[in-house]
């Protein structure tokens, strides 16, 4: 038995020796990340929408007390469902799970309060079925899933489009119902 013994101390000597380096890199790598990670810590505070005694949302702050990070559970089923980041420069990206299974399932992403994309994944089965683009706020290309599940566009106003543009021409629905409408002088007149 001393014998056995023996021969695995010689071993782990020879192993020990051998990655010695890899094993000092590792442990001062642990070392940093976690020494990175509390520099950076971000505070977080709770919110209980419901006022059942457990937090249903989470705000992460960072060193300035802005807000980084929004984590939510809408349902209050005990999971989250809705996930807010904040980036550089005014960005904000919204992540949705629509049916709470978890995943999410609708992507916003805003520039300075405005929205530039929104991705949505309609059927739940973990794959975007509709691309929307949009440029000052208004909605400029879409983007929808065959029957394949290919993306194909239904319109796209990007080339005709231009924030730089100083004549830019908006699209609005025409509010009044038909019937009224002098788009149609014959129902005027048969009335």
């Amino acid at each position: 038995m001393l014998a056995y013994l023996l021969k695995i101390g010689k071993l782990w000597k020879v192993i020990f020796r051998n990655n010695m380096r890899k094993i000092i890199t590792f442990c001062l790598n642990i070392l940093l990340i976690s020494t990175v990670s509390i520099c950076f810590a971000e505070e977080a505070k709770t919110e209980d929408k419901n006022n059942d005694g457990r937090p249903d949302m989470w705000v992460y702050y960072d060193n300035n007390q802005r807000p980084v990070k929004i984590e939510s559970d809408r349902n209050y089923d005990g999971k989250l469902d809705l996930w807010i980041s904040y980036g550089e420069k005014g960005r904000r990206k919204t992540e949705i799970d629509m049916n709470f299974d978890g995943r999410p399932d609708m992507y916003s992403y805003y520039q300075y309060g405005q929205r530039v994309k929104l991705e949505m994944d309609i059927n739940y089965d973990g794959k975007l079925d509709q691309i929307s683009d949009y440029r000052d706020g208004k909605l400029i290309k879409m983007q929808k899933a065959d029957k394949d599940g290919k993306l194909e566009t239904l319109f796209d106003l990007t080339g005709r489009y231009s924030s730089q543009q100083k004549n830019t021409q908006h699209y609005e629905t025409y509010t009044q119902p038909l019937d009224n409408s002098k788009a149609f002088p014959e129902k005027q007149k048969a009335q």
